[in-house]
Protein backbone atom coordinates (compact mmCIF):
# COMPACT_ATOMS: atom_id res chain seq x y z
CA UNK A 1 0.00 0.00 0.00
CA UNK A 2 2.89 2.33 -0.74
CA UNK A 3 1.92 5.97 -1.30
CA UNK A 4 4.36 7.62 -3.70
CA UNK A 5 5.19 11.29 -3.20
CA UNK A 6 3.87 13.28 -6.19
CA UNK A 7 6.35 15.26 -8.26
CA UNK A 8 4.36 18.41 -7.50
CA UNK A 9 5.43 18.18 -3.84
CA UNK A 10 8.85 19.80 -3.58
CA UNK A 11 11.21 18.35 -0.93
CA UNK A 12 9.23 17.35 2.23
CA UNK A 13 10.58 13.80 1.93
CA UNK A 14 10.57 13.08 5.67
CA UNK A 15 7.21 14.72 6.19
CA UNK A 16 5.66 12.80 3.31
CA UNK A 17 7.07 9.51 4.57
CA UNK A 18 5.63 10.12 8.04
CA UNK A 19 2.21 10.96 6.60
CA UNK A 20 2.26 8.04 4.17
CA UNK A 21 3.21 5.59 6.91
CA UNK A 22 0.40 6.92 9.10
CA UNK A 23 -2.15 6.76 6.28
CA UNK A 24 -1.32 3.18 5.28
CA UNK A 25 -0.73 1.66 8.71
CA UNK A 26 -3.02 -1.41 8.89
CA UNK A 27 -3.35 -1.26 12.69
CA UNK A 28 -7.03 -1.81 13.56
CA UNK A 29 -9.20 0.96 14.93
CA UNK A 30 -9.19 4.73 14.81
CA UNK A 31 -5.76 6.41 14.70
CA UNK A 32 -5.43 10.18 15.13
CA UNK A 33 -2.75 12.44 13.70
CA UNK A 34 -2.08 16.14 14.25
CA UNK A 35 -0.38 18.35 11.64
CA UNK A 36 0.57 21.90 12.56
CA UNK A 37 2.66 24.72 11.20
CA UNK A 38 2.64 28.38 10.30
CA UNK A 39 0.61 29.92 7.53
CA UNK A 40 2.06 29.52 4.01
CA UNK A 41 4.28 26.59 5.01
CA UNK A 42 2.45 24.17 2.73
CA UNK A 43 0.45 22.01 5.16
CA UNK A 44 -2.78 22.05 3.16
CA UNK A 45 -0.92 21.48 -0.11
CA UNK A 46 0.78 18.42 1.38
CA UNK A 47 -2.41 16.98 2.86
CA UNK A 48 -4.45 17.52 -0.31
CA UNK A 49 -1.87 15.53 -2.27
CA UNK A 50 -1.82 12.86 0.44
CA UNK A 51 -5.58 12.44 0.13
CA UNK A 52 -5.32 12.19 -3.65
CA UNK A 53 -2.58 9.57 -3.41
CA UNK A 54 -4.21 7.56 -0.58
CA UNK A 55 -7.86 7.86 -1.66
CA UNK A 56 -8.62 9.96 1.38
CA UNK A 57 -11.14 12.74 1.90
CA UNK A 58 -9.92 16.30 2.51
CA UNK A 59 -12.20 18.80 4.23
CA UNK A 60 -11.35 22.36 5.14
CA UNK A 61 -13.17 24.61 7.60
CA UNK A 62 -13.92 28.31 7.23
CA UNK A 63 -14.56 31.07 9.73
CA UNK A 64 -18.31 30.52 9.99
CA UNK A 65 -20.99 29.54 12.46
CA UNK A 66 -21.30 26.09 14.00
CA UNK A 67 -24.37 25.25 11.92
CA UNK A 68 -22.70 26.40 8.70
CA UNK A 69 -19.56 24.40 9.56
CA UNK A 70 -21.59 21.21 10.06
CA UNK A 71 -23.32 21.80 6.74
CA UNK A 72 -20.01 22.36 4.98
CA UNK A 73 -18.59 19.18 6.54
CA UNK A 74 -21.61 17.22 5.30
CA UNK A 75 -21.27 18.71 1.81
CA UNK A 76 -17.57 17.79 1.61
CA UNK A 77 -18.25 14.19 2.63
CA UNK A 78 -21.22 13.91 0.29
CA UNK A 79 -19.18 15.12 -2.66
CA UNK A 80 -16.44 12.58 -1.93
CA UNK A 81 -18.89 9.71 -1.44
CA UNK A 82 -21.07 10.50 -4.43
CA UNK A 83 -24.35 10.54 -2.51
CA UNK A 84 -26.09 12.90 -0.10
CA UNK A 85 -25.63 12.36 3.65
CA UNK A 86 -28.03 14.99 4.93
CA UNK A 87 -27.67 17.47 7.77
CA UNK A 88 -25.80 16.75 10.98
CA UNK A 89 -27.31 18.02 14.26
CA UNK A 90 -24.00 17.85 16.16
CA UNK A 91 -20.36 16.78 15.85
CA UNK A 92 -20.83 13.41 17.54
CA UNK A 93 -23.32 12.43 14.83
CA UNK A 94 -21.17 14.00 12.10
CA UNK A 95 -18.05 12.08 13.08
CA UNK A 96 -19.83 8.75 13.60
CA UNK A 97 -21.51 9.09 10.20
CA UNK A 98 -18.24 10.07 8.52
CA UNK A 99 -16.43 7.01 9.86
CA UNK A 100 -19.24 4.64 8.90
CA UNK A 101 -19.65 6.12 5.42
CA UNK A 102 -15.96 6.24 4.56
CA UNK A 103 -15.38 2.75 5.97
CA UNK A 104 -18.01 1.39 3.60
CA UNK A 105 -15.96 2.41 0.57
CA UNK A 106 -13.71 -0.21 -1.02
CA UNK A 107 -10.48 1.60 -1.87
CA UNK A 108 -7.94 -1.00 -0.84
CA UNK A 109 -6.52 1.34 1.78
CA UNK A 110 -7.52 2.35 5.33
CA UNK A 111 -10.08 5.19 5.16
CA UNK A 112 -8.48 8.61 5.65
CA UNK A 113 -10.23 11.83 6.69
CA UNK A 114 -8.44 15.19 6.94
CA UNK A 115 -10.03 18.08 8.84
CA UNK A 116 -8.03 21.16 7.89
CA UNK A 117 -8.18 24.51 9.72
CA UNK A 118 -9.39 22.64 12.78
CA UNK A 119 -9.02 25.69 15.10
CA UNK A 120 -11.84 27.41 13.18
CA UNK A 121 -14.12 24.53 14.18
CA UNK A 122 -12.93 24.38 17.78
CA UNK A 123 -13.47 28.13 18.16
CA UNK A 124 -17.26 27.86 17.86
CA UNK A 125 -17.53 24.17 18.85
CA UNK A 126 -15.40 23.73 21.99
CA UNK A 127 -16.99 20.32 22.47
CA UNK A 128 -15.35 19.00 19.27
CA UNK A 129 -12.14 17.62 20.85
CA UNK A 130 -14.30 15.76 23.38
CA UNK A 131 -16.43 14.42 20.54
CA UNK A 132 -13.27 13.09 18.88
CA UNK A 133 -12.22 11.60 22.22
CA UNK A 134 -15.56 9.81 22.46
CA UNK A 135 -15.12 8.57 18.89
CA UNK A 136 -11.66 7.24 19.77
CA UNK A 137 -12.87 5.57 22.94
CA UNK A 138 -15.59 3.88 20.89
CA UNK A 139 -13.48 2.91 17.86
CA UNK A 140 -9.89 2.92 19.14
CA UNK A 141 -7.22 0.28 18.39
CA UNK A 142 -8.45 -2.09 21.12
CA UNK A 143 -12.13 -2.08 20.12
CA UNK A 144 -11.84 -4.44 17.18
CA UNK A 145 -12.92 -1.98 14.49
CA UNK A 146 -11.32 -1.77 11.02
CA UNK A 147 -8.52 0.77 10.47
CA UNK A 148 -9.50 4.44 10.15
CA UNK A 149 -7.20 7.47 9.98
CA UNK A 150 -8.17 10.97 11.12
CA UNK A 151 -5.83 13.95 10.63
CA UNK A 152 -6.47 17.29 12.34
CA UNK A 153 -4.57 20.22 10.82
CA UNK A 154 -4.29 23.92 11.59
CA UNK A 155 -2.17 27.07 11.41
CA UNK A 156 -2.97 28.34 14.90
CA UNK A 157 0.02 26.67 16.52
CA UNK A 158 -1.02 27.51 20.07
CA UNK A 159 -4.39 25.81 19.57
CA UNK A 160 -2.99 22.79 17.75
CA UNK A 161 -0.24 22.32 20.34
CA UNK A 162 -2.71 22.42 23.21
CA UNK A 163 -4.80 19.61 21.69
CA UNK A 164 -2.34 17.03 22.98
CA UNK A 165 -1.22 18.78 26.16
CA UNK A 166 -1.90 18.16 29.83
CA UNK A 167 -5.52 17.46 30.63
CA UNK A 168 -6.88 18.02 27.11
CA UNK A 169 -9.36 15.56 25.65
CA UNK A 170 -6.99 14.16 23.00
CA UNK A 171 -4.02 13.73 25.33
CA UNK A 172 -2.50 10.29 24.74
CA UNK A 173 -4.81 9.49 21.83
CA UNK A 174 -2.77 10.74 18.86
CA UNK A 175 0.06 8.75 17.30
CA UNK A 176 1.26 11.46 14.87
CA UNK A 177 2.26 15.01 15.82
CA UNK A 178 3.85 16.45 12.69
CA UNK A 179 5.22 19.99 12.57
CA UNK A 180 5.54 21.47 9.07
CA UNK A 181 8.24 24.14 9.12
CA UNK A 182 9.67 26.47 6.53
CA UNK A 183 12.36 25.32 4.13
CA UNK A 184 15.93 25.58 5.38
CA UNK A 185 18.03 27.97 3.33
CA UNK A 186 19.49 25.37 0.95
CA UNK A 187 16.11 23.89 0.12
CA UNK A 188 14.63 27.38 -0.26
CA UNK A 189 17.33 28.28 -2.81
CA UNK A 190 16.45 25.21 -4.88
CA UNK A 191 12.76 25.98 -4.55
CA UNK A 192 13.25 29.54 -5.83
CA UNK A 193 15.69 28.28 -8.48
CA UNK A 194 18.20 31.05 -8.00
CA UNK A 195 21.84 31.67 -7.09
CA UNK A 196 23.12 31.74 -3.47
CA UNK A 197 23.40 35.53 -3.15
CA UNK A 198 19.91 36.14 -4.45
CA UNK A 199 18.53 33.21 -2.46
CA UNK A 200 20.02 34.63 0.73
CA UNK A 201 18.34 37.99 0.13
CA UNK A 202 14.97 36.31 -0.48
CA UNK A 203 15.41 34.26 2.68
CA UNK A 204 16.25 37.37 4.71
CA UNK A 205 13.07 39.09 3.53
CA UNK A 206 10.54 36.25 3.31
CA UNK A 207 12.10 33.28 5.09
CA UNK A 208 11.61 29.76 3.77
CA UNK A 209 7.80 29.62 3.63
CA UNK A 210 7.03 28.02 0.24
CA UNK A 211 3.63 29.71 -0.05
CA UNK A 212 5.22 33.09 -0.65
CA UNK A 213 6.38 32.13 -4.11
CA UNK A 214 2.78 31.61 -5.17
CA UNK A 215 1.96 35.25 -4.41
CA UNK A 216 5.33 36.81 -5.32
CA UNK A 217 6.13 35.00 -8.55
CA UNK A 218 9.65 34.99 -9.93
CA UNK A 219 12.71 35.70 -7.76
CA UNK A 220 14.50 39.06 -8.13
CA UNK A 221 17.09 39.59 -10.81
CA UNK A 222 20.65 39.38 -9.44
CA UNK A 223 22.16 42.58 -8.06
CA UNK A 224 21.05 45.56 -6.00
CA UNK A 225 18.67 46.98 -8.61
CA UNK A 226 17.07 43.59 -9.17
CA UNK A 227 16.35 43.33 -5.44
CA UNK A 228 14.87 46.83 -5.29
CA UNK A 229 12.50 46.30 -8.23
CA UNK A 230 11.40 42.97 -6.73
CA UNK A 231 10.67 44.64 -3.38
CA UNK A 232 9.00 47.58 -5.11
CA UNK A 233 6.40 45.37 -6.75
CA UNK A 234 5.82 43.14 -3.71
CA UNK A 235 6.37 43.89 -0.04
CA UNK A 236 6.93 47.65 -0.55
CA UNK A 237 3.82 47.92 -2.72
CA UNK A 238 0.72 49.08 -0.78
CA UNK A 239 -1.46 47.18 -3.25
CA UNK A 240 0.30 43.87 -2.62
CA UNK A 241 -1.00 41.40 -0.04
CA UNK A 242 2.44 41.21 1.62
CA UNK A 243 2.19 44.88 2.56
CA UNK A 244 -0.04 43.90 5.50
CA UNK A 245 1.22 40.35 6.03
CA UNK A 246 1.69 40.65 9.84
CA UNK A 247 -2.05 41.26 10.24
CA UNK A 248 -2.80 38.07 8.32
CA UNK A 249 -0.36 36.13 10.48
CA UNK A 250 -1.91 37.37 13.72
CA UNK A 251 -5.35 36.45 12.40
CA UNK A 252 -4.26 32.78 12.54
CA UNK A 253 -4.64 32.69 16.32
CA UNK A 254 -8.24 33.02 17.54
CA UNK A 255 -6.97 34.10 20.97
CA UNK A 256 -5.64 37.35 19.52
CA UNK A 257 -8.44 39.87 19.44
CA UNK A 258 -6.74 43.25 19.93
CA UNK A 259 -3.88 43.16 17.45
CA UNK A 260 -2.48 46.57 18.41
CA UNK A 261 -0.58 45.34 21.46
CA UNK A 262 0.82 42.34 19.58
CA UNK A 263 1.99 44.52 16.70
CA UNK A 264 3.60 46.84 19.25
CA UNK A 265 5.48 43.88 20.79
CA UNK A 266 6.70 42.82 17.37
CA UNK A 267 7.91 46.37 16.71
CA UNK A 268 9.76 46.52 20.05
CA UNK A 269 11.55 43.22 19.40
CA UNK A 270 12.45 44.31 15.86
CA UNK A 271 13.97 47.47 17.34
CA UNK A 272 16.30 45.37 19.49
CA UNK A 273 14.38 44.68 22.71
CA UNK A 274 15.18 41.13 23.81
CA UNK A 275 13.65 40.89 27.31
CA UNK A 276 10.19 41.57 28.78
CA UNK A 277 11.57 44.62 30.61
CA UNK A 278 13.05 46.11 27.43
CA UNK A 279 9.91 45.35 25.44
CA UNK A 280 7.73 46.91 28.14
CA UNK A 281 9.90 50.02 28.12
CA UNK A 282 9.31 50.55 24.40
CA UNK A 283 5.65 49.54 24.44
CA UNK A 284 4.86 51.59 27.53
CA UNK A 285 3.66 48.72 29.72
CA UNK A 286 4.96 47.01 32.82
CA UNK A 287 6.82 43.78 32.05
CA UNK A 288 4.44 41.77 34.26
CA UNK A 289 1.45 43.13 32.35
CA UNK A 290 2.98 41.80 29.15
CA UNK A 291 3.39 38.24 30.44
CA UNK A 292 0.14 36.95 28.94
CA UNK A 293 0.73 38.61 25.56
CA UNK A 294 4.32 37.35 25.34
CA UNK A 295 3.21 33.82 26.19
CA UNK A 296 0.52 33.95 23.50
CA UNK A 297 3.10 35.05 20.92
CA UNK A 298 5.56 32.40 22.05
CA UNK A 299 2.96 29.60 22.02
CA UNK A 300 1.74 30.79 18.63
CA UNK A 301 5.20 30.68 17.11
CA UNK A 302 5.32 34.45 16.54
CA UNK A 303 8.31 34.96 18.85
CA UNK A 304 11.28 32.73 19.67
CA UNK A 305 12.85 32.46 23.11
CA UNK A 306 16.48 31.49 22.53
CA UNK A 307 18.53 30.17 25.43
CA UNK A 308 22.17 31.09 25.96
CA UNK A 309 24.29 28.00 25.25
CA UNK A 310 26.54 28.37 28.32
CA UNK A 311 24.98 30.71 30.85
CA UNK A 312 21.94 30.34 33.06
CA UNK A 313 19.96 33.48 32.29
CA UNK A 314 16.67 34.59 30.83
CA UNK A 315 16.22 33.67 27.15
CA UNK A 316 16.66 36.21 24.36
CA UNK A 317 13.40 37.06 22.60
CA UNK A 318 13.53 37.32 18.80
CA UNK A 319 11.05 37.51 15.92
CA UNK A 320 10.32 34.15 14.29
CA UNK A 321 9.24 35.41 10.84
CA UNK A 322 11.70 37.32 8.61
CA UNK A 323 8.71 38.89 6.85
CA UNK A 324 7.51 40.42 10.12
CA UNK A 325 10.99 41.71 10.91
CA UNK A 326 11.23 43.36 7.47
CA UNK A 327 7.78 44.85 7.88
CA UNK A 328 8.53 46.37 11.28
CA UNK A 329 11.94 47.75 10.34
CA UNK A 330 11.32 48.90 6.76
CA UNK A 331 7.61 49.04 5.91
CA UNK A 332 5.93 50.26 9.08
CA UNK A 333 8.20 53.30 9.70
CA UNK A 334 7.62 54.39 6.10
CA UNK A 335 3.97 53.55 5.52
CA UNK A 336 2.97 57.08 4.48
CA UNK A 337 5.76 57.41 1.94
CA UNK A 338 5.11 53.94 0.54
CA UNK A 339 1.40 54.68 0.18
CA UNK A 340 2.47 57.70 -1.90
CA UNK A 341 4.51 55.27 -4.05
CA UNK A 342 7.88 56.60 -2.92
CA UNK A 343 9.51 53.17 -2.74
CA UNK A 344 12.83 54.40 -4.14
CA UNK A 345 13.15 57.10 -1.48
CA UNK A 346 12.20 54.67 1.28
CA UNK A 347 14.62 52.02 0.08
CA UNK A 348 17.54 54.43 -0.25
CA UNK A 349 17.17 55.64 3.33
CA UNK A 350 16.56 52.12 4.64
CA UNK A 351 19.62 50.42 3.18
CA UNK A 352 21.68 50.64 6.38
CA UNK A 353 18.81 49.29 8.46
CA UNK A 354 18.39 46.44 5.99
CA UNK A 355 22.09 45.61 6.16
CA UNK A 356 22.61 45.96 9.91
CA UNK A 357 19.33 44.75 11.40
CA UNK A 358 18.07 42.29 8.79
CA UNK A 359 20.92 40.84 6.74
CA UNK A 360 23.36 40.70 9.67
CA UNK A 361 21.16 38.74 12.11
CA UNK A 362 19.81 36.55 9.32
CA UNK A 363 23.30 35.62 8.18
CA UNK A 364 24.19 34.63 11.73
CA UNK A 365 21.10 32.42 11.95
CA UNK A 366 21.93 30.84 8.57
CA UNK A 367 25.43 30.12 9.85
CA UNK A 368 24.06 28.35 12.92
CA UNK A 369 21.71 26.38 10.68
CA UNK A 370 24.65 25.33 8.50
CA UNK A 371 26.58 24.12 11.56
CA UNK A 372 23.60 22.07 12.77
CA UNK A 373 22.71 20.46 9.47
CA UNK A 374 25.81 20.54 7.28
CA UNK A 375 28.85 20.84 9.54
CA UNK A 376 29.81 17.23 8.92
CA UNK A 377 30.54 18.14 5.29
CA UNK A 378 33.76 19.82 6.41
CA UNK A 379 34.64 17.39 9.17
CA UNK A 380 32.72 19.03 12.02
CA UNK A 381 31.19 15.73 13.12
CA UNK A 382 30.84 16.26 16.89
CA UNK A 383 28.13 18.88 16.89
CA UNK A 384 25.41 18.73 19.51
CA UNK A 385 23.50 21.80 20.69
CA UNK A 386 24.26 24.95 18.69
CA UNK A 387 23.62 28.50 19.88
CA UNK A 388 25.10 31.78 21.04
CA UNK A 389 26.66 33.07 24.23
CA UNK A 390 28.52 35.97 25.81
CA UNK A 391 32.00 35.57 27.27
CA UNK A 392 33.23 37.95 29.96
CA UNK A 393 36.41 39.88 29.17
CA UNK A 394 37.81 42.77 31.18
CA UNK A 395 39.96 43.92 28.28
CA UNK A 396 37.12 44.17 25.75
CA UNK A 397 34.04 44.43 28.02
CA UNK A 398 32.87 41.00 26.93
CA UNK A 399 32.45 39.17 23.64
CA UNK A 400 29.27 38.13 21.89
CA UNK A 401 29.82 34.77 20.22
CA UNK A 402 27.69 34.28 17.09
CA UNK A 403 28.06 30.51 16.83
CA UNK A 404 29.03 27.97 19.44
CA UNK A 405 28.51 24.23 19.64
CA UNK A 406 28.98 21.63 22.33
CA UNK A 407 29.61 17.92 21.92
CA UNK A 408 26.76 15.58 21.00
CA UNK A 409 26.95 14.00 24.44
CA UNK A 410 26.93 17.34 26.32
CA UNK A 411 24.06 19.31 27.78
CA UNK A 412 23.92 23.09 27.27
CA UNK A 413 24.62 25.28 30.30
CA UNK A 414 26.48 22.40 31.95
CA UNK A 415 29.97 23.21 33.19
CA UNK A 416 31.11 19.76 32.13
CA UNK A 417 30.08 20.39 28.53
CA UNK A 418 32.87 20.10 25.98
CA UNK A 419 32.86 23.01 23.54
CA UNK A 420 33.62 21.72 20.05
CA UNK A 421 33.20 24.86 17.92
CA UNK A 422 33.53 28.62 18.24
CA UNK A 423 32.51 30.77 15.30
CA UNK A 424 31.68 34.17 13.92
CA UNK A 425 29.46 35.26 11.03
CA UNK A 426 29.84 38.67 9.38
CA UNK A 427 27.53 39.86 6.63
CA UNK A 428 29.59 42.91 5.58
CA UNK A 429 31.24 44.02 2.36
CA UNK A 430 34.70 43.41 3.85
CA UNK A 431 36.76 40.26 3.58
CA UNK A 432 37.51 38.52 6.86
CA UNK A 433 41.12 38.75 8.02
CA UNK A 434 43.51 37.25 10.55
CA UNK A 435 42.09 39.70 13.11
CA UNK A 436 38.87 37.66 13.13
CA UNK A 437 40.76 34.45 13.79
CA UNK A 438 42.81 36.12 16.57
CA UNK A 439 39.51 37.16 18.22
CA UNK A 440 38.21 33.58 18.19
CA UNK A 441 41.47 32.31 19.67
CA UNK A 442 41.24 34.97 22.36
CA UNK A 443 37.68 33.86 23.18
CA UNK A 444 38.84 30.26 23.47
CA UNK A 445 41.55 31.30 25.94
CA UNK A 446 38.95 33.18 27.97
CA UNK A 447 36.71 30.11 28.06
CA UNK A 448 39.61 27.97 29.24
CA UNK A 449 40.41 30.47 31.99
CA UNK A 450 36.76 30.29 33.10
CA UNK A 451 36.95 26.53 33.45
CA UNK A 452 35.25 25.44 30.23
CA UNK A 453 36.50 22.42 28.27
CA UNK A 454 37.32 24.28 25.04
CA UNK A 455 40.92 23.25 24.35
CA UNK A 456 40.06 21.22 21.25
CA UNK A 457 37.40 23.58 19.88
CA UNK A 458 37.53 24.23 16.15
CA UNK A 459 37.07 27.70 14.67
CA UNK A 460 34.65 28.62 11.90
CA UNK A 461 34.36 31.96 10.11
CA UNK A 462 31.43 32.80 7.85
CA UNK A 463 31.72 35.66 5.39
CA UNK A 464 29.51 37.01 2.62
CA UNK A 465 32.51 38.50 0.83
CA UNK A 466 35.42 36.14 1.19
CA UNK A 467 38.66 35.89 3.15
CA UNK A 468 42.15 37.33 3.02
CA UNK A 469 44.93 35.17 1.59
CA UNK A 470 46.79 34.89 4.91
CA UNK A 471 43.59 33.74 6.61
CA UNK A 472 43.09 31.09 3.94
CA UNK A 473 46.67 29.94 4.54
CA UNK A 474 46.03 29.73 8.28
CA UNK A 475 42.96 27.62 7.63
CA UNK A 476 44.94 24.95 5.82
CA UNK A 477 45.63 23.11 9.10
CA UNK A 478 42.04 21.83 9.24
CA UNK A 479 41.18 23.40 12.59
CA UNK A 480 39.92 26.62 11.02
CA UNK A 481 36.94 26.42 8.66
CA UNK A 482 36.09 29.25 6.25
CA UNK A 483 32.60 29.41 4.75
CA UNK A 484 31.30 31.81 2.12
CA UNK A 485 27.78 31.85 0.68
CA UNK A 486 28.64 29.50 -2.16
CA UNK A 487 30.04 26.93 0.27
CA UNK A 488 27.12 27.33 2.68
CA UNK A 489 24.68 26.71 -0.16
CA UNK A 490 26.85 23.90 -1.58
CA UNK A 491 26.69 25.41 -5.06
Amino acid sequence: MEVTKPSAVFDRVDEWNDLAHFATDPTPGLRIGVVRGRRRHGKSFLLEHLCEAANGVYTVALRQSRAAALTRFSDSLSQALGYRLGAFPDWVTALDTAVDALSSRTTGRPPLLVMDEFPYLADHSPELPSAIQALYDKRGPRKGHPPFKLILCGSAISIMSSLLAGDQALRGRAVLDLRIGQFRFRDAAKYWETDPRTAFLIDAVLGGAPGYRDIVGDPPEPGAEGLFHWLERTILNPSHVLFTEPDYLLAEDPRIRDRAIYNAIWWAVAMGATSPTQIGGLVGMDAKALTYHLNVMKDGGFLRHEQDLLRQRRPTITIADPTVRFHNLIVQPNVSALEMRQARVVWDRSRKTFSDKILGPHFEEAARTWVRWHGAETGLDDIGHVGTTEVACREHRGHEVDIMAVSRTALPRSKSARITLIGEAKCTNKTRTMADLHRLRHIRELLLSLGWDAGDASFVLFSRDGFSSDLETAASDGQVHLLDLETMYAL
